[in-house]
């Protein structure tokens, strides 16, 4: 991710060199900009007289009878001492205007061109009866305000980054996970969120999990699972022992009739009844219907109104809406890498659309925690209600705490979110996590699959409930498509040691 290198800074506009046809000197001016602000000085303009003296633009000349008596031939004649006077006068202007120019070129220093970013203050050591999560380390605030847009689509990121590492493959599936993406490779990030930083965050409390006495309940916030229908939540809150009151869902892309009105509520078994909320992750168009670009342009804004009112007429208006989840992964149309310069665009029209006629609902800008270009493309607070971070037991596995606390700290890690969440005044989600199975997954082909790791599981439940302040919801991402994560649970049980330590913990 390249920094963008943005500021609010001050530039410097160099004295012109203009010289009019009767050759004047040059026009002395210099400007300095300051956020928007002109402050300049010009001094009166010189020019030559027929006399070989000056003669400011503007300024007084010597009087009529001073001046000038009209001989017997008609000529003009003018004294020695008049001439003199003139060119004494005209002098002292500019001498003057000078002055003037060099005092206002010191009377206000230049800005830095760069901002510090902003303090964070953590908390740091675990409990001495077991691992505890890392206190979230945000990214280096890079000074420029995310948000410098009112109006969607008006306004797309000016620099954006690179590029998203080059991920792995995935299938088009209707209920997609992280396919897999490699991890982020060249120059460590330097720059963070884009947007300016906001409240500072601090370390949640830190204890041990084992033994604990918060074992046997979810972490904090809502809590779920993602899910196709009631049978499949009623068989988690069965293995857990906890009630499910978040489910996830992914619609069909293959229409805008299947977007604005999802399957989700077509009936009990589709959640119709269902007495939790609902997140129901979108695309930004149908799949091979749409770009990015005619997004930003607002030629889509009427299906995302129809979508408000879907909400809205199903009786689920604050429902949690994920636009173009996982867009800095580059599996999915909607990825920045299709069109950096219109995604934030295209972002704030879908959001104020889906607002215009579902003012309610829940806005969740979520990014995968494997890959770069997230907080350059965040669209700004007034678009985002909720900061989302889908992450997985990958790009490194964590079998050790060392091992956790280097991947939730990376640059789009779960502590980094956690963290530009608190300084943006916003709770955050995990919308998706699990365990990464270590066969037909590129991660585990490579040994940077966790596999069956119970200790995964400890850190993300301490790390959710160390923040459990601002967290809005998680949930369990339990699969086991081919070409996927292969993180389930139950149905089948593919990692039986995680499984039997989270039902223990929530």
């Amino acid at each position: 991710m390249r920094t963008r290198g943005e500021f609010d800074g001050s530039a410097t506009v160099l004295p012109g060199d203009r010289t009019d046809s009767s050759g004047a000197q040059p026009d002395a001016t210099r400007k300095h900009v300051f956020e928007g602000s002109t402050v300049g000085v010009r001094p009166a303009r010189l020019r030559p007289t027929s006399s070989s003296g000056f003669e400011g633009i503007g300024a007084p000349g010597p009087s009529a009878p001073e001046a000038s008596a009209t001989g017997s031939g008609g000529g003009r004649r003018t004294s020695a001492t008049t001439r003199r006077r003139a060119r004494l006068a005209s002098v002292g202007v500019g001498v003057l205007a000078l002055m003037v120019v060099i005092a206002g070129c010191g009377s206000q220093p230049l800005e830095s061109d760069q901002r510090s970013g902003a303090t964070v203050a953590v908390g740091a050591g675990a409990a001495s009866d077991g691992p505890s999560s890392p206190a979230p380390q945000p990214p280096p605030a890079a000074g420029a305000n995310g948000e410098t847009a009112t109006d969607p689509g008006n306004n797309p990121p000016t620099g954006p980054g690179t590029g998203a590492s080059t991920p792995g493959t995935g299938q088009n599936i209707p209920r997609p996970a992280s396919p897999d993406p490699q991890p982020a490779t060249g120059s460590p990030v330097t720059a963070g969120p884009t947007a300016t930083a906001g409240p500072t965050a601090t370390a949640g409390p830190t204890a041990a999990v084992g033994g604990d006495s918060r074992s046997g309940q979810p972490p904090g916030g809502l809590s779920g699972i993602s899910a196709g229908s009631l049978t499949e939540v009623r068989e988690w809150e069965a293995f857990r022992g906890s009630p499910v009151d978040v489910v996830v869902g992914f619609t069909d892309r293959s229409s805008w009739d299947t977007i604005t009105h999802p399957w989700m509520g077509a009936g009990p078994e589709k959640f119709e009844g269902f007495a939790g909320t609902w997140v129901i992750s979108q695309p930004f168009f149908p799949t091979n219907g749409g770009t990015i670009g005619l997004c930003a342009a607002g030629f889509y804004n009427s299906h995302w109104r129809e979508f408000g009112n879907w909400l809205v007429s199903q009786g689920r208006g604050s429902s949690i809406v994920r636009p173009a989840w996982e867009f800095n992964g580059a599996w999915f149309p909607w990825s920045v890498s299709k069109d950096r310069w219109s995604w934030v665009s295209c972002f704030r029209q879908v959001v104020t659309s889906i607002r215009a006629t579902a003012p309610q609902a829940l806005i969740d800008w979520t990014f995968n925690a494997h890959n770069t270009d997230a907080f350059e493309y965040y669209p700004g607070d007034k678009y985002v209600d909720i900061v989302g971070v889908d992450t997985y037991d990958q790009w490194p596995a964590s079998k050790t705490e060392a091992d956790f606390n280097a991947q939730c700290r990376q640059a789009t890690g779960l502590c980094s979110g956690i963290a530009f969440a608190r300084q943006h005044g916003k709770k955050f989600s995990v919308p998706e996590w699990g365990l990464v199975g270590t066969t037909d997954t590129g991660a585990g082909k490579i040994g940077q699959a966790g596999g069956d790791n119970p200790f995964y599981i400890e850190m993300m439940y301490q790390t959710m409930h160390d923040n459990a302040d601002i967290l809005a919801y998680e949930a369990y991402f339990n699969d086991d498509l081919p070409d996927n994560v292969h993180s389930s649970l139950i149905n089948p049980t593919t990692h039986p040691k995680g499984a039997a330590r989270y039902a223990e913990l929530w």
